[in-house]
């Protein structure tokens, strides 16, 4: 990102620096050897760090599958550099990221190895754990099969990690009316909850209504090991007689009990933030399965050894007519040591809205929720706001989240700071007026990060900043200013802070592309090719003074348009690809 002269002079006239910041040094998490891009996700008070890595180099691989029950030596006999090799598992270096993009591609497949494009590690700067959600090991790889995309959420200590995850895939060798065998490949479960102990065992934290499994997700966990989050409570009658079809020999068609089942709770579950467009009751955000049902914030209390000794939920914020079959929902998606949760809720209604570059469309009204007392309140008046969404809380019950408001007719997300106790609210502008701001964070300093829009450009994307907002001084800072001035590392989102001020964000730098073997790519001139690439990293803060980089070493003026190491070029396709899944919350105990 750029310092100049006058955005410094600005910030040190204004005292918008000196007043809160700490300089910050820059680590990136040890997972250079996992993968090359790796996102972040929470960071505890231990400094114990949950990150997701995105296509993890030398993916085990089932040759037998590819062979049998694929297309891919049919479909790519003509591009593989060695393709009597490879049909004996051993590949070059392309062959094998073509054989792995094949399998990442075959997800929607009934037959066929499934490889997961995201999985969770712990790590602080130097260790790295597997978080395996529901995942198993298997003597045919003598590991874990990689087939379940487990997503770590939060940690207590690093010793209790929740999150969601789907069961893993089996493979159900099934003999047909023709006297063929089909090998389905199909995941066991749909997403569930889980938590991990300190043993290092993962339990399901189980839905309500776990009708085929149910469907939830545990979002945080405080340090009384109670966990927020959100699960399946009722399904309509449809669920039910699809069961009943899929255990009828004479009914479920040619194919195994499992298979069938699958076809009723497979699919994909996103909701995005507000600052994205969001219908309920389609199937591009959420699976038929979803669809069917009814699903509400939850808490769920844990003993030390991870089981549930009690659940919660929460209803929704009205009451549907009798016969309407629509899908509703309540979510938590944060909760502080008070037991007190937040998150969001639909209210049953639809609003226009006018989205940059984009017409105005009907999208569900959601709104910010605070979960106490067995009862869901909306936070925010409704009138003030097109939708709302709380993120994070903590234990000065401090809300934060974002509201979408309208500017010159274009809805933008813009931050808000919401006290229970007080009614106090906060709602500061980004870097510029009609900046779009996302909040992920608060720790109990009062100090929330996220991101928000950087260039006031005209564009749908923008570029983006990590940020730090101080409740009780109203700075609004740039994380990047806080850097050194020869950082490699353009920060473009905060994602966890900790009560030591320590942060989880992701960043952009410049890397060498590589294959899935984790070897450099090489072009025809024989030299690597690099790539942008976003890693997550460490923000320590040091106490030091912030770095005036309009100043070089020997105290002359350095040129208003320098740069610092980390590259600037576009990587938001990507981001918006990879991100798409990671969305989260998180509150610093």
């Amino acid at each position: 990102m750029k310092r100049t002269q006058l955005a410094v002079a600005v910030l040190l006239a204004t005292g918008s620096v000196s007043a809160m910041a700490e300089t910050y040094t820059v680590t990136p998490l040890p997972l250079q050897d996992v993968g090359q891009n790796t996102f972040a996700r929470s960071i505890d008070n231990t400094g114990k760090m949950l990150s997701m890595v995105q296509l993890e180099f030398n993916p085990p691989v089932d040759v037998e599958q590819l062979e049998e029950d694929t297309s891919f030596f049919t479909t790519f006999s003509g591009s593989l550099e060695n393709e009597d090799d490879a049909v004996q598992g051993v590949f070059t270096d392309a062959d094998y990221t073509l054989v792995v993009n094949f399998l990442l591609s075959n997800q929607d497949s009934s037959t066929g190895q499934k490889l997961a494009s995201f999985r969770t590690y712990l790590t602080d700067t130097t260790d790295i754990d597997l978080v395996p959600g529901l995942d198993e090991v298997t003597d045919k790889f003598d590991d874990y099969t990689q087939s379940v995309e487990a997503g770590g959420r939060d940690s207590v200590s690093g010793n209790f990690i929740v999150g969601d995850s789907p069961g893993v895939v089996v493979l159900d060798e099934y003999e047909n009316e023709d006297g063929n065998t089909i090998n389905y490949t199909y995941s066991e479960l749909p997403q569930q909850a889980f938590v991990q102990t300190s043993s290092g065992s993962s339990k399901v934290i189980p839905a309500v209504d776990d009708t085929l499994g149910g469907f939830s997700s545990a979002r945080a966990v405080n340090q009384n090991l109670q966990v927020a989050g959100f699960s399946t409570v009722s399904f309509l009658d449809t669920v039910d007689e699809a069961v009943e079809t899929c255990e009828d020999d004479e009914t479920r068609g040619d194919l195994p009990e499992g298979r069938c089942y699958f076809s009723i709770y497979g699919g994909e579950f996103n909701v995005p933030r507000i600052s994205s467009y969001f219908v309920t009751n389609s199937t591009s955000f959420l699976s038929g399965f979803i669809l069917s049902s009814e699903v509400n914030a939850t808490i769920w209390q844990l003993d030390v050894n991870g089981d549930v000794i009690s659940t919660d939920t929460f209803p929704l914020l009205f009451t549907p007519e009798e016969d309407d079959t629509s899908h509703y929902f309540s979510y938590a998606y944060d909760i502080n040591e008070q037991g007190i949760a937040v998150g969001e809720a639909l209210t049953g209604d639809a609003v226009t809205i006018t989205r940059p570059n984009s017409s105005g469309l009907n999208e569900s009204e959601r709104v910010a929720t605070v979960y106490r007392d067995g009862e869901t309140q909306e936070l925010l008046p409704r009138e003030e706001n097109l939708l709302s969404q709380a993120m994070a809380i903590n234990d000065n019950n401090w809300v934060a989240g974002a509201v979408l408001r309208e500017s010159s007719d274009i809805a933008r997300s813009r931050l808000f700071a919401y006290n229970l106790d007080t009614t106090e609210q906060l709602y500061p502008d980004g870097f510029f007026a009609t900046a779009g701001v996302q909040a992920n964070a608060i720790n109990n300093n009062n100090i929330i990060v996220g991101k928000s829009d950087f260039d006031a450009t005209s564009d749908t994307v923008r570029e983006t900043h990590a940020f730090m907002f101080n409740i009780d001084t109203e700075e609004f800072l740039d994380l990047n200013d806080l850097t050194p001035c020869d950082s490699e590392y353009t920060l473009l989102e905060a994602i966890d802070i900790n009560d030591n001020d320590e942060i989880i964000a992701n960043a952009r730098i410049r890397s060498t592309s590589k294959y899935v073997t984790g070897a450099d790519v090489i072009n025809s001139a024989g030299e690597t090719i690099e790539v942008d690439a976003i890693v997550a990293v460490k923000l320590s803060p040091t106490g030091g003074a912030i770095d005036d980089c309009s100043i070089d070493e020997d105290g002359d003026e350095v040129d208003d348009n320098f740069e610092r190491s980390g590259a600037s070029t576009s990587f938001f396709g990507l981001m918006a690809l990879s991100l798409l899944a990671i969305f989260r919350r998180k509150l610093k105990k």
